[in-house]
């Protein structure tokens, strides 16, 4: 890979991470609709879901269905796991 194109992947890559966590992180969500990142990003949504299975693999997070439409950070999935969990306490 040319070093321009490593340093414009690599720079696709931040984007999409920081536009995510900064999703997550500023609206209290768990997770994040694929299809509601691409336009922010002005980029495909090829492209978005191609570093999204990048930061799977890093542990970043997950994508929560089959059809790849949902993804959730490690944070979001510790909101979820506390909301559950609180739910469950509410029950008894």
């Amino acid at each position: 890979m040319s070093s321009k194109r490593e340093r414009d992947y690599l720079d696709r890559h931040k984007q999409i991470r920081d536009k995510l966590m900064e999703l997550v992180s500023g609206g209290g969500r768990a997770c994040v609709d694929v299809s509601q990142l691409v336009p922010q990003l002005g980029m495909d949504i090829r492209t978005v879901r191609a570093h999204l299975k990048i930061m799977e693999v890093d542990s970043v997070g997950v994508f929560m269905d089959s059809g790849e439409k949902q993804f959730c950070t490690k944070e979001g999935v510790v909101l979820l796991a506390n909301t559950l969990k609180l739910n469950r306490t509410d029950i008894r």
